[in-house]
């Protein structure tokens, strides 16, 4: 079933303002509105959520907005326990409101409610998992908590759905293990697809450029109905939901890989591939992927890896130190491949060091450039990589060597490679990349 969101209007709500009522006449609800718009136009903030505080009680269980313009009036004069209650009215009365969730479970967080605030920003990613804030502040919250990789794996789905923020980041980095979420998961459940429609194709055009230049769906969405764009729809629906010709154009869509522009009868349909929401698995993946386990041959769900380490005499002192650097540098080289077939260029660009040289002569920026067209241009991309074999350089540096088979829509090779990697702040790096051979029968 679509799941469709309609945007509740906190904005103010304008009418014709009126003369002040004597003070022995009983206001109207709208007469309560009209007075707090005026004080609000006023900076008189306080007299405005007096107002509007009477106008809910004619009217508030008739429009839930109204407690939430309410509660966020107090949100902003720092009367942070008369939010919440007023948060919690508007979700009781809408619980379907995915904004009302949003507010109440920041109004929870402000208050140092962080199970409340965590609750709330669950039920809201379960209701639109494609809601990027939400992994945003859940991410802060575990991080509040304590719970670091938690809060990596909910940051880097914030990561994915265009968010570009690095404060959080550089907090979490130091004390998480940086591990990468699983996105073959869910290959067994409906895939799923956010979406915006509109009825203009180059409106719907011009919307997909603003999204590739950061602009977050959220953003798009409040825009449009701020400018009331009356045909805009704003929701998750399921592959099976599309017209039968759209489905098999989306049917190999990798999660997170760019939104792109499909028909959808007489209108546009905005749309990008994403993942169900489900903390639970988050925690088994890092239960399966704990590193108090001694594992020496490692797996995804979707191409097997094992990993060698190359024979080398290492000191007894310094053996199980050298071992945990070549597995986290395995876990480096699995996030470069996923970021690279996943076309997440942030993710995938952040797997180069600062110091890496491009091959060929290149400048660094020269190569950027020539690596985004690679990574945006194709409609899909599968990276396989086989038997890498992980050397010891340094302390601080080491060697992969590896079979890599690169597909595509209008391309394929079977190469050997070597990745040349450091050790910084935030893990392994790529330093240098080469190819060593092409094996030819492939091409």
């Amino acid at each position: 079933m679509i799941r469709q969101f309609f945007f509740a209007n906190i904005l103010m709500l304008t009418f014709f303002l009126t003369p002040v009522l004597a003070a022995d006449k009983t206001m109207s609800f709208k007469e309560y509105l009209e007075q707090a718009n005026s004080y609000i136009k006023s900076y008189r903030h306080f007299e405005a959520s007096d107002a509007l505080k009477e106008a809910t009680k004619l009217g508030g269980a008739k429009h839930p907005s109204l407690h939430m313009r309410l509660g966020i009036l107090y949100y902003g004069l720092g009367l942070i326990p008369e939010a919440v209650a007023e948060g919690e009215r508007a979700v009781h009365l809408d619980p379907a409101s995915k904004w009302y969730k949003f507010d109440l479970a920041k109004f929870y967080y402000v208050d140092k409610q962080f199970e409340k605030s965590e609750q709330q920003f669950i039920a809201l990613l379960k209701l639109d998992p494609g809601f990027t804030y939400g992994y945003y502040y859940l991410a802060e919250l575990y991080f509040l908590q304590k719970r670091y990789d938690m809060g990596w794996i909910s940051l880097q789905r914030a990561y994915k759905l265009g968010y570009r923020g690095q404060h959080l980041e550089a907090k979490i980095g130091p004390f998480s293990t940086q591990p990468h979420e699983n996105l073959n998961y869910s290959e067994n459940s409906q895939k799923l697809f956010r979406f915006i429609k509109l009825s203009d194709a180059k409106k719907a055009q011009e919307i997909v450029s603003k999204i590739r230049k950061g602009n977050l769906f959220e953003n798009i969405e409040l825009d449009l109905k701020k400018s009331r764009t009356s045909s805009a729809e704003f929701g998750i629906m399921t592959l099976g939901e599309f017209q039968t010709d759209v489905a098999v154009s989306l049917q190999d869509k990798q999660p997170y890989s760019r939104p792109q522009v499909v028909q959808a009868g007489s209108g546009y349909r905005i749309v990008q591939r994403i993942l169900d929401f489900d903390p639970r698995k988050w925690q088994q993946d890092l239960s399966k992927a704990a590193p108090v386990v001694p594992v020496e041959t490692l797996a995804t769900q979707e191409e097997p890896i094992v990993l060698v380490i190359a024979a080398t005499a290492i000191p007894k002192k310094t053996k199980s130190g050298q071992i945990s650097s070549k597995l986290a540098a395995f876990y480096a080289l699995e996030a470069w491949k996923d970021a690279w077939q996943n076309q997440d260029a942030k993710a995938y660009f952040s797997g180069y060091s600062h110091n890496f040289t491009p091959s060929k002569g290149l400048s660094l920026d020269a190569w950027k450039e020539k690596r985004s067209k690679s990574l945006f241009l194709p409609s899909f991309i599968k990276v396989v990589i086989e038997d890498p074999v992980v050397e010891m350089l340094t302390d601080g540096q080491l060697l992969v060597t590896f079979k890599q088979s690169y597909t595509s829509n209008s391309y394929h090779d079977v190469v050997v490679k070597t990745l040349t990697m450091e050790k910084e702040k935030y893990g392994w790096k790529i330093m240098r990349e080469r190819e060593i051979k092409v094996i030819p029968e492939y091409n």
